[in-house]
């Protein structure tokens, strides 16, 4: 039998995403949640995963992912507040500083220790997983000060890290600055096929899962259409958030799941 860690790190977007996310996780079809502190529905929406997590148990992780980029998120820690305001910075911005060795290390470790404490504070637990938003984890510079962060956390039990790159040698690199601080790497796998049609969607997982090593981690997006998805995000990508939630709840994937002899863990 083949573990495979099939999750979501989005929750906290948008209540039609974080509520799919919950009845999956429910239903045993999730078997990891992300939740994104620093956008404006985390002080709403961390109640109702708690919950969830009370009804699950150890069956399944819950933890942070770290955003310091992108749209509809906004800086916590008061150090990033007063240096750039309300606004995050862009992913390409943050690639560019990281790759000329410009990046703001001491802001972004006290950004990324906020939401560290501002998740495991309202979760009343700490994160089993972290994870970095759009990628980032894969400039070496910026997985330094997550792992720095992490470890000033001082966490009774490290949590993992999901990497951000499939198997080869930036993967291997990661690795070992992980282990140096006595971090574990989450193998990355692919995703699930972006699709909005759901027969295609249950067509290419009967093989989605063929061939990856044993405890991947696989990210999904499931979601149900809202306002504000429908005002953030465009509607193919909501299609397919719909397209995944209808997919992955049904009898059919549960199937293919026990005949392809793949245990969601």
């Amino acid at each position: 039998m083949k573990r495979i860690t099939l999750g979501a790190l989005d929750y906290g977007l948008a209540f039609g995403v974080d509520r799919a996310v919950r009845e999956l996780v429910e239903m045993g079809r999730l078997s990891a949640v992300g939740a994104i502190v620093a956008g404006e529905l985390w002080p709403r929406e961390f109640r109702p995963l708690q919950e969830t997590a009370d009804k699950v148990g150890k069956r399944v992780l819950f933890g942070v992912t770290l955003a310091f980029s992108g749209d509809r998120v906004f800086p916590v820690s008061a150090r990033m507040q007063e240096a750039y305001g309300e606004r995050m910075f862009s992913r390409a911005k943050l690639q560019r500083r990281a790759l000329l060795r410009l990046l703001p290390d001491e802001v972004l470790f006290e950004e990324a220790h906020a939401q560290l404490v501002r998740y495991s504070i309202l979760m009343a637990r700490p994160p089993d997983f972290v994870a970095v938003r759009e990628g980032l984890l894969a400039r070496s510079s910026l997985a330094r000060i997550v792992f720095r962060a992490i470890d000033h956390a001082d966490f009774e039990v490290p949590p993992l890290v999901v990497s951000p790159v499939r198997s080869g040698l930036k993967a291997m690199r990661l690795a070992r600055l992980a282990r140096a601080h006595s971090l574990q790497m989450l193998p990355k796998a692919d995703p699930l096929p972006e699709t909005a049609d759901r027969e295609e969607l249950h067509r290419l997982l009967h093989n989605h899962f063929d061939g990856m090593s044993d405890g991947s981690f696989v990210a999904a997006i499931p979601g149900r259409s809202d306002d504000r998805l429908r005002r953030d995000e465009p509607r193919r990508k909501i299609a397919i958030r719909e397209c995944q939630y209808e997919v992955l709840s049904s009898e059919r994937f549960f199937h293919t799941l026990d005949k392809k002899d793949v245990f969601l863990h």
